[in-house]
């Protein structure tokens, strides 16, 4: 199972052609500390924010995860055997600056990891990490990171298009929907027609393309966040609730094989 779940993510690496390697000077850039299979952690200070993270395998296919930035602490429990996330952030709010500092982290930590086009020895613990700094980085404006469980449906089948975990293609026309102060909105949107819409992740070109999963739940995020947060990263502040139900998708997705 654990290897069944690798060969996806590492096939989608290669297939997005993600670049990397292990090398002093980017070890030195993330303050590396520990790197095992079953373990990955560290401390620096990127932009000014203090910054330390951790995650740990529990066992093959269950992972807890520690992300320390300033004074907030954001953890999650994954486990890809039931498809479940716990979080618990208590309740911290991120401000627009800390999000940007999580997205650097995560792309000092892509850096050392994917210089040289290898991806023999990409874990799934340095898969957890890199996918839940992205969604944090994510969050909109005001959004408390609270306590709250997540659960995919197992039951679907990978590649289903049923909702939760809904996957969709590139350069298809896809109706996003959700809603803001004005109500229920429902569009139909070029899915990747602008900067990478409805990828689980950055825009185009960032190193976070490394197995990113293509859905129905970030497409409404990303049309709700650039419509209300007025740019094409969602920082807004109306679109909380279609950024919950995306979570699944950002850790899931791929390893459902929605690859666009």
């Amino acid at each position: 199972m654990k290897n069944y779940f690798k060969s996806l993510i590492i096939a989608t690496a290669i297939s997005f052609g993600i670049v990397g390697c292990n090398n002093n000077e980017n070890a030195d850039a993330i303050g590396l500390d520990e790197q095992q299979e079953n373990s990955f952690s560290g401390k620096t200070t990127i932009n000014g924010h203090q910054l330390v993270y951790q995650v740990k395998a529990l066992n093959e296919l269950s992972f807890t995860t520690t992300v320390k930035i300033d004074d907030f602490t954001l953890q999650a429990n994954v486990k890809y055997d039931n498809q479940s996330i716990d979080f618990d952030g208590k309740n911290a709010v991120l401000t627009l600056e800390q999000k940007e500092t999580l997205l650097d982290l995560g792309n000092e930590i892509s850096q050392y990891l994917f210089e040289d086009k290898s991806v023999e020895d990409f874990t799934m613990t340095e898969f957890t990490l890199l996918r839940l700094l992205e969604y944090w980085a994510k969050s909109p404006n005001g959004y408390a990171h609270s306590k709250r469980s997540v659960i995919s449906n197992i039951d679907q089948p990978l590649k289903s298009r049923d909702e939760g975990i809904t996957c969709i293609r590139k350069n298809t026309y896809v109706t996003a929907e959700y809603d803001d102060d004005s109500g229920n909105v429902r569009e139909s949107i070029l899915v990747n027609g602008s900067d990478c819409i409805g990828r689980c992740g950055s825009g185009c070109g960032s190193f976070f393309s490394l197995a990113s999963a293509w859905t129905k739940d970030c497409l409404d995020h990303d049309r709700c966040g650039r419509v209300n947060g007025g740019s094409t990263n969602p920082f807004d502040s109306e679109c909380g609730d279609e950024y919950a139900e995306a979570a699944d998708d950002y850790l899931f997705g791929v390893i459902r094989g929605c690859r666009g």
